[in-house]
């Protein structure tokens, strides 16, 4: 069985803040159920958020999966955009004041196929892969209604209720929310979707975050994968402008080491590595280059 991730659209490039962690609620009315999405290394679920800052607004996309067997998934996708440059806690209402330019959009997507998923890639352009500052709010709002159009029968959107982020900072995001939602397609329907929570947590890579100061920048240079995303092989490349005891490792989401791809003395010049990910499942991996005491990371989405 094919594993579908849960950060299917935005971690892989964005260089702001990305969390990961927990969205659950009820819902009752048309259908009834419950979801829960929750970070596994053994299950196919999980939550992820992403925020990106900027000027004059900021915007957090947030995604989450439930695995209901190997080809259906409940999918969550909300888009909440801040007339702040730094987003910041807050109470957002449904329906927004702009129904033509919402600060809010919610979709709850009940049992639908993990095909899906492909026609999302297909959505992020080649430019973007190649130029992360291009993904900004005016795109994420363009991508929400192009995810709206492809599954637009399966959507609950939502219609009246409200999302409340009490608390959001680089290491965590927690918050609640209540929404009554309508059924895009025929028939119509309703539900009522109770008692969520959000609680995500900042990534923090293992060993990363501590450089020696001494070391000048340019020294070593970690280049964006590509392609990315990718399957089930993307190219590293890195230069190093001296001889260094170096190491080039991937890990998952969670912190894990998945590959070790360089571990030791590594001449000066032009460096390129294939990464191969076959036997690894589709999610958000992290490229990480360890030369002398310089560490960089790049992130990188592998899509079965």
């Amino acid at each position: 069985m094919k594993k579908i991730t849960f950060l299917f659209i935005i971690s892989f490039c964005l260089g702001q803040n990305t969390y990961v962690g927990s969205v659950s609620f009820d819902y009752s009315g048309s259908i009834n159920g419950s979801f829960q999405a929750e970070l596994s290394d053994s299950t196919l679920g999980g939550a992820t958020a992403a925020v990106i800052n900027g000027d004059p607004t900021s915007s957090l996309f947030m995604s989450a999966i439930q695995s209901i067997d190997s080809t259906t998934v409940s999918v969550l996708l909300i888009y909440i955009q801040d007339n702040n440059p730094i987003f910041s806690s807050g109470n957002w209402s449904l329906p927004p004041d702009d129904i033509l330019n919402p600060d809010i959009v919610f979709g709850f997507f009940p049992e639908i196929d993990t095909s899906f998923f492909s026609q999302l890639v297909a959505l992020i352009p080649d430019s973007i892969e190649q130029d992360s500052t291009l993904l900004d709010s005016t795109f994420l709002e363009d991508l929400i209604t192009e995810i709206l159009l492809i599954i637009s029968d399966d959507a609950y959107l939502g219609l009246l209720g409200s999302i409340n982020l009490a608390h959001i900072s680089a290491d965590s995001i927690n918050g609640s929310f209540d929404i009554g939602a309508l059924r895009a397609g025929f028939p119509p329907g309703i539900i009522n979707i109770s008692n969520g929570t959000i609680d995500l947590d900042g990534i923090i890579l293992p060993e990363v975050g501590v450089e020696n100061e001494s070391v000048i920048p340019d020294q070593i240079i970690l280049y964006k994968p590509y392609p990315n995303p990718f399957n089930p092989r993307t190219t590293i490349r890195f230069s190093l402008e001296m001889q260094y005891a170096t190491s080039l490792r991937i890990f998952n989401i969670t912190g894990r080491l998945m590959d070790e791809l360089i571990n030791g003395e590594l001449a000066a010049g032009e460096h390129e590595v294939v990464w191969k990910a076959s036997n690894l499942p589709s999610g958000v991996y992290f490229i990480q280059l360890i030369s002398g005491n310089n560490i960089q990371t790049e992130k990188v989405l592998l899509i079965k």
